[in-house]
Formats: C-alpha cells, structure tokens, sequence
C-alpha cells in the first residue's frame, strides 16, 4: 500500500479540508491523511482519484473503500466521494460520560461529503450504529442516510422496489436497569444520543 503525495494545489486544498465529523469536532482541525494502492490526479481539473484499499484518516475519521474521487470547486469548496466495498466509516463522539467512549459507524455502497452543504450522504443499504466502550447500542438503517453536520441531524429515507416503498428500521437499545438495596429494579431511558424514532422519508426528532 502506497501513501501518495499531491500536485501542490492539490496538497493545499487538503490541508484545510473539513472532512466530515460525525462527532469529535477536534477532527476538522487536524490534517488529512489519504493512503491506497494507486493514484491519478488532474492538478488543471483538480481531480484526484485514488483506487485500492483506500483509506482516509483524519483525527479519530477512518474512511474506507476501494475508490475515491476527490474534486475541488471554483470556489475551492472540497467533494469526497468514496465507493465500493463497502464503504465504511467511523468517528469516536466528543466524550459526555466519564469512562464511556463512544464512536459513531456508518457503512453504505456509497458515501459523498460535500464541503459546502457540511453534509455526508450515504445511500446503498447505508446504516449508522452509535457504540459504547465497543458495544452497538443504536442503529439506523435506510436505502439513504444524510447527516447535517452544521445541525447534528440525521434523515432517513426508504426506497421504491418494485413499486413497493421500503421501509426505514431503527434498532433501539434496551432501557438500562437500576436497582438500590431492598428496592424493585426500575428501568430508565437509554440515552438515544441523537437518534430518535423515524418514519420512512421522515428526519429524526
């Protein structure tokens, strides 16, 4: 595996990209590291493609795929776009608990950042999973996922097959049991940490 090294403009228009964060907002400060098989980049277009293995880390972002295309704007506005695989990625969450670590994992065919909008989109049988000390406590899955970093929100939609809308499905974690000496146990709500109950076609609460 070859870590490949860009025309100058194209170095300088990394250096200061915000890749997404799904989380840890220190991540958009932090420089982008981009490594695969094979690379071909066009400095006149500004397009660089990476194929192979490809993997994207900035701060606690791992991006992973087997093709990445990389455009810039006029307006030097940056778009990731990763495909194949599947493409996976995953954030470790700005800490809200002591002692709990938790990472936010999405997985879909296909995922586009666009730098303008600060929005990611998966589609593709695109999932997100949120973790806690390594254990799945929520997920969400739908044909296409977009996740409004500037709002923190997510929206899921289903797809038409067949003629047939399919369905958005969220998985929930159980609620967490307490219990003080001599007492009943009682259960209090799992933290839904920005996932909510989602209609198809319909954005999270």
């Amino acid at each position: 595996m070859t870590k490949w090294t860009l025309s100058a403009a194209i170095v300088a228009a990394l250096a200061t990209a915000a890749m997404p964060a799904l989380a840890e907002q220190a991540d958009r400060s932090k420089p982008v590291s981009i490594t695969a098989n094979n690379f071909d980049g066009d400095e006149i277009k500004q397009v660089a493609i990476y194929t192979g293995a490809v993997e994207v880390h900035q701060g606690t972002l791992e991006m992973l795929g087997d093709k990445l295309t990389l455009t810039v704007s006029p307006q030097g506005f940056r778009i990731f776009t990763m495909a194949g695989g599947p493409v996976r990625m995953k954030e470790r969450r700005d800490p809200k608990t002591k002692g709990v670590e938790e990472w936010m994992h999405a997985v879909g065919t296909k995922a586009v950042y666009d730098e303008a909008a600060d929005k990611i989109t998966l589609t593709g049988n695109a999932k997100i999973s949120r973790s806690e000390n390594g254990t799945i406590k929520d997920t969400t899955v739908g044909d296409i996922i977009i996740y409004d970093m500037r709002r923190a929100r997510s929206y899921v939609k289903g797809d038409t097959v067949g003629g047939h809308k399919t369905r958005v499905n969220t998985v929930l974690a159980p609620r967490q049991q307490t219990a003080g000496k001599g007492q009943n146990t009682k259960s209090s709500p799992a933290p839904l940490q920005g996932v909510s109950r989602i209609n198809s076609g319909k954005r999270s609460k």
